[in-house]
């Protein structure tokens, strides 16, 4: 069986060491975490406008791609508000990280 590609949907402010915790999490619910932190952050610049537009944009895309959005932390920031909207929009599953959990111990 094909695993689900999860989009993790976190602040920018959660630490490295946080977010590594909620896609092991996920990973170990058995499903594909994608975390455009991790992805982008590498080589783009969070202090050039131009850098941030294409995290934007390839973020966008990446959400696209994936079954269902994760929403991770305790704080949403607009940010997070928006890639939430965007799943809302394309018909994408959105739930928590403990929405997620409960759903497989349910099973």
């Amino acid at each position: 069986m094909e695993q689900a590609l999860a989009y993790v949907c976190c602040s920018a402010e959660e630490s490295r060491v946080k977010v590594q915790k909620y896609c092991r999490k996920i990973y170990e619910l058995g499903y594909v975490p994608i975390c455009p932190r991790f992805v982008f952050s590498p080589f783009l610049e969070e202090s050039d406008a131009e850098d941030m537009q294409g995290y934007g944009r390839m973020s966008h895309i990446l959400l696209r791609r994936c079954r269902m959005v994760v929403v991770c932390g305790k704080d949403v920031t607009g940010t997070m508000n928006t890639e939430i909207s965007m799943a809302d929009r394309l018909h994408i599953i959105c739930t928590t990280l403990d929405g997620l959990v409960q759903i497989k111990e349910s099973k």
